[in-house]
Parts: C-alpha cells; sequence; structure tokens
C-alpha cells in the first residue's frame, strides 16, 4: 500500500514511538523510509551576539544530526532490511516536512504529537497539526503512552 513513508523526528521520545511505527510500517510495506529532522535556526538567527548565535545553530545542527542516528541505530538493531535515508534540512518544521513529503512523493508522513521543546508542548503538537491540515497524503500522528 505504501512505497515511500517519511519520518519527521526530533529526538524527543514521543517522535521516537513515531519512529517504531514508521519502521513497522514501512517493513509490512516493503517501502523506502525517509527519515527526517528539521534544524530550526530562525528563533536565533537575530541574536545580538554572533558569536553566540554560531554557537547555538551548532548545538541545533547536532540534536538534529543526534535524531537521525538514533533513528538509524534503531533500524540497524532490528536487522531491518528496509530501504532508509537520513535527511536533515534546516527551515520551519511543519513547512519543511510538508515540503519534503512533496518533493519525495511520499504515500504517507508519520509524526510525532508533541515535540522536544517546552514552547513546543506548550502550542500542543503545532508542528504535526500543521503537517496534518496541509498534507496532500495520510498522515499518522503517533502519541507516546502516558505513565498510569
Amino acid at each position: 500500500m505504501y512505497k515511500k513513508i517519511l519520518l519527521a523526528t526530533d529526538g524527543s521520545k514521543c517522535s521516537k514511538v513515531a519512529a517504531e511505527h514508521a519502521i513497522k510500517i514501512a517493513e509490512q510495506n516493503n517501502a523506502e523510509l525517509i527519515v527526517l529532522t528539521v534544524t530550526e535556526t530562525y528563533p536565533v538567527e537575530k541574536l545580538p551576539v554572533e558569536d553566540l548565535t554560531r554557537k547555538v545553530i551548532q548545538l541545533f545542527k547536532e540534536e538534529s544530526e543526534k535524531a537521525l542516528q538514533d533513528v538509524e541505530e534503531m533500524i540497524k538493531e532490528r536487522g531491518s532490511p528496509i530501504k532508509f535515508v537520513l535527511k536533515n534540512v534546516e527551515g520551519k518544521a511543519a513547512d519543511s516536512i510538508l515540503r519534503v513529503a512533496e518533493d519525495e512523493n511520499v504515500d504517507l508522513i508519520v509524526v510525532g504529537v508533541s515535540g522536544k521543546h517546552a514552547l513546543e508542548r506548550f502550542v500542543l503538537g503545532s508542528v504535526s497539526e500543521k503537517v496534518v491540515r496541509n498534507a496532500r497524503v495520510p498522515v499518522l500522528v503517533v502519541r507516546s503512552k502516558k505513565k498510569k
């Protein structure tokens, strides 16, 4: 049913649960998995101290790279035979996810319901909501299990 799946990840607990679902769906459908992380640098680009800006952007990029490595490790630990591509882009998360989905002609987008940062949690799933509202393909929004 699915030939190409886009997994958007930020390294959060919720996105790791989404990754488990995306990997399993890719395996069941013999689909290619595009693992995407978006480095959002725009919030700090106008900081008054240039050196601080560079350091913060570098930290964001390292965090994005770690999120990709975590998913790659999950795939390898499972011994999964799926074909996958790791992709890191800069921009606004929802816009970038939608653009990559369109450019790559994916059949399904998989996202977690909440992000890693406090602001994203406050704006309850704003990225996933925007993706759901604007995507041209089905979107699977995954929520991490709540502890009882």
